[in-house]
């Protein structure tokens, strides 16, 4: 079964990360929560619990970010942020 971001976006590798511009972590993409929304019914959310980005629209390819900052593992790090604007 497709994620709604598959649906959108179409199907990522397997295997592959994806990165949430909301709290700047990267997660497997078959992972993320589901939340209940009183407009929008269910929803797909970053799968961390203190982020409020969702998996379809704030999901960025984590090759994509990689691709900006070539220090950045292949394999992310699990919880670890990974800043988007270096300072």
């Amino acid at each position: 079964m497709l994620t709604e971001r598959e649906k959108m976006f179409g199907e990522l590798p397997k295997g592959a990360y994806l990165y949430c511009i909301h709290c700047e972590r990267a997660y497997p993409k078959d992972k993320y929560r589901v939340m209940s929304d009183i407009d929008f019914g269910l929803m797909q959310m970053c799968p961390y619990e203190d982020c409020d980005g969702d998996a379809v629209m704030d999901a960025w390819e984590w090759t994509r970010i990689c691709s900006e900052h070539t220090d950045y593992p292949d394999v992310p790090e699990e919880n670890k942020v990974y800043p988007m604007y270096k300072q």
